[in-house]
């Protein structure tokens, strides 16, 4: 019974997942999107086994050619799309290790979407050098893919720091 309650819930984040990528709040900087929200969730609220499972479950829906991704698999963005794995385990991992709480739950976001740049930011170089043949330099990947994103994935991860500690509360 918890197994088939498990793998409903990595169908619902995947699906979630897919959503987020469409709810964009547009920003003067950057557009807000919900699909790290979601990632971080998945890991937070399943924790790191089954909110990587989540993951790999719309990475795998997308490869295959269902409308999941904005863009695709040869996209210089994919690299964030492949982060979304590693971050949702982070995300799962830490809370299983340290004293449970918002702050926790919100570092523990922050670590994920961490990962997701550490993973997305050089693919989207080397996409962009060697594919796309259109070199772009480390300050522009510094503006443009960490501190223009940075205050609406900071948010992002105050708000399932939150999400998190009220899910938890109802399920205790």
């Amino acid at each position: 019974m918890k197994q088939t309650k498990n793998l409903v819930l990595c169908a619902l984040f995947a699906a979630l997942i897919a959503i987020g990528a469409h709810l964009r709040i547009p920003t003067p900087l950057v557009p807000l999107t919900f699909q790290t929200l979601f990632v971080v969730l998945a890991g937070l609220v399943l924790g790191k086994k089954f909110g990587a499972i989540a993951v790999c479950v719309y990475v795998a829906a997308g490869l295959i050619g269902l409308p999941v991704f904005t863009g695709s698999a040869l996209n210089p963005t994919f690299g964030y799309i492949i982060g979304f794995i590693p971050g949702a385990w982070l995300a799962g991992f830490i809370p299983e290790k340290f004293k449970v709480g918002f702050l926790t739950y919100t570092l523990a976001a922050v670590a994920g979407i961490a990962v997701i740049y550490a993973v997305g930011i050089p693919y989207y170089y080397l996409m962009s050098k060697y594919y796309l043949q259109n070199e772009i330099g480390a300050k522009s990947l510094l503006i443009y893919f960490v501190l223009m994103p940075l205050p609406g994935d900071i948010f992002k991860s105050l708000l399932a720091g939150l999400i998190t500690k009220r899910l938890k509360a109802i399920k205790n």
